[in-house]
């Protein structure tokens, strides 16, 4: 297995009010506090962490299960994975403060209704996540005014922040973000599993993180468990049935309504989109309800037009054993498919 890294005091896990709140006190460095102060961060509150979906709950109660998560929340929990790792290996503060960035910064491009929305932006304007997070952090478009300033003045390279948000950083911290595995994929798979079910998630990540830092011999087992957890978010939740109809009703809003969208929605926040749009808000708040009751209302050429699906599943080459961290990409697999249906048939 992996080499043994000394073993360092590592922050006790935020509670997760620190995280809904959108506060950075958990985190002590200026760098969080500075970026955290942005406007284009504070932006991030107002964006679902799972689009559409996150319209099966009604946002009331404290508990994770009870409530919507947002890209905030999602961010500062990558942030926190990778304070963790970082300080559990003994990373240089460079290093950690580097990781720190890319984390706060990954999804600072994602537009109202997230993942849900992006296919039809992308269609019609050629606009997506990874493409407006480079030009916010680069000052690009105005609207990332201030990240650029915050990361000079904090001395963390540019360049290598966005390598690492692009999965191309050929450096010593690039598996973090690149590999199959990842800080990113980690928090957001324990979170989506902490919004489905009254059982805690978020330690679950952290568990993983040190395992990871640690080499420690048991990380396989633990990173099978959540590859397998994964495969079940995603084909049961996500790509399941009611996750699928959600997006499927939002893009077709979407789409019929082309007219009423510009480019400079994408940076907008959910409330305000949901304002302007208060039919597709309808639909959103009637599904949360009933799907069934969502079929009596929206218009029947929704239902039987056609759509595609597209599905992921994964799986674990048992063949491969995890002793290193480029073996991650080769033990930990997945697949990618894509199906017609239609919205009548994901609400059966």
């Amino acid at each position: 297995m992996w080499n043994s890294a000394e073993r360092l005091e590592v922050e006790p896990w935020a509670s997760v009010d620190a995280f809904r709140s959108g506060t950075s006190h958990a985190f002590d460095d200026p760098l969080v506090a500075a970026l955290m102060s942005l406007a284009p961060l504070k932006r991030l509150k107002g964006i679902g962490f799972l689009g559409a979906i996150d319209y099966l709950r009604h946002g009331s109660g404290r508990a994770g299960h009870r409530r919507r998560h947002n890209r905030l929340e999602h961010s500062l929990g990558v942030a926190h994975l990778a304070n963790v790792y970082a300080r559990e290996v003994g990373l240089p503060d460079n290093r950690r403060r580097l990781l720190l960035a890319a984390s706060l910064l990954h999804d600072v491009g994602h537009g109202p209704l997230s993942h849900t929305l992006e296919p039809v932006f992308s269609d019609a304007f050629g606009i997506d996540h990874h493409s407006v997070t480079r030009d916010l952090i680069t000052g690009d478009r105005r609207a990332g005014l201030g990240i650029a300033e915050v990361l000079a003045a904090e001395q963390v390279d540019i360049e290598e922040v966005l390598a690492l948000i692009d999965g191309e950083h050929d450096g010593d911290v690039g598996f973090l973000f690149s590999n199959q595995i990842n800080l990113d994929t980690l928090e957001g798979i324990m979170r989506c599993r902490a919004f489905i079910a009254p059982r805690p998630a978020y330690r679950g990540a952290e568990r993983i993180a040190l395992l990871w830092a640690r080499g420690d011999h048991t990380a396989e087992g633990a990173f099978d468990e959540f590859w397998r957890l994964k495969h079940d978010i995603y084909t049961l939740f996500i790509g399941g049935p009611a996750g699928a109809a959600l997006d499927t009703l939002a893009q077709t809003y979407m789409r019929e309504h082309l007219s009423q969208f510009s480019p400079d929605d994408f940076l907008i926040s959910e409330t305000m989109l949901l304002r302007r749009h208060s039919e597709l808000h309808g639909y959103l708040k009637v599904a949360a309800r009933s799907q069934e009751k969502l079929r009596e209302v929206v218009p029947k050429g929704w239902l039987r037009a056609p759509v595609e699906r597209r599905r992921r599943e994964f799986f674990i080459e048992k063949d491969t054993r995890l002793v290193n961290n480029a073996a991650i990409n080769f033990r930990y697999r997945q697949t990618k498919t894509r199906s017609a249906t239609t919205l009548a048939d994901l609400l059966d």
